[in-house]
């Protein structure tokens, strides 16, 4: 799966995220959005407390996003692979010492549907590089 996200991302490239989040979309989209500003785990961090609060900050020697998903999935260079946006969510949730959705979950995929809605406007850039 990750392989034809990387296809279609370069397929797209230069083109601009245009993510609908209306009508049967509205209700998964309401769902990210409270996963995305949810404080959780040990660290009783949320999505926004680092992409919105911190963007642009270095944290393992690359520069926080503001939390959209036009450049996935990325290849990352500590694991030498494709990465897709839910390993990256599962990533995250694991640092927090929270327990993470499993990949592909309704969760995960709502969480995707609303942080690729922050990027509307911008290009697709994927499939990028990252540490």
């Amino acid at each position: 799966m990750t392989a034809m996200t990387a296809l279609l991302g370069l397929e797209s490239r230069g083109m601009p995220v245009a993510v609908v989040i209306d009508g049967p979309a509205a209700e998964a989209w309401e769902l990210g959005k409270e996963i995305y500003y949810t404080r959780v785990g040990q660290l009783d961090i949320g999505c926004a407390n680092c992409h919105e609060d911190n963007y642009d900050t270095m944290i393992r020697a690359d520069h926080l996003s503001q939390g959209q998903t036009n450049g996935f999935p990325s290849y990352r260079l500590k694991n030498a692979k494709l990465n897709s946006i839910h390993a990256r969510f599962k990533g995250c949730m694991k640092n927090i010492r929270a327990t993470p959705f499993a990949e592909g979950s309704d969760e995960f995929r709502a969480l995707e549907l609303y942080v690729a809605s922050r990027g509307n406007g911008l290009s697709v850039e994927g499939t990028s590089v990252r540490n």
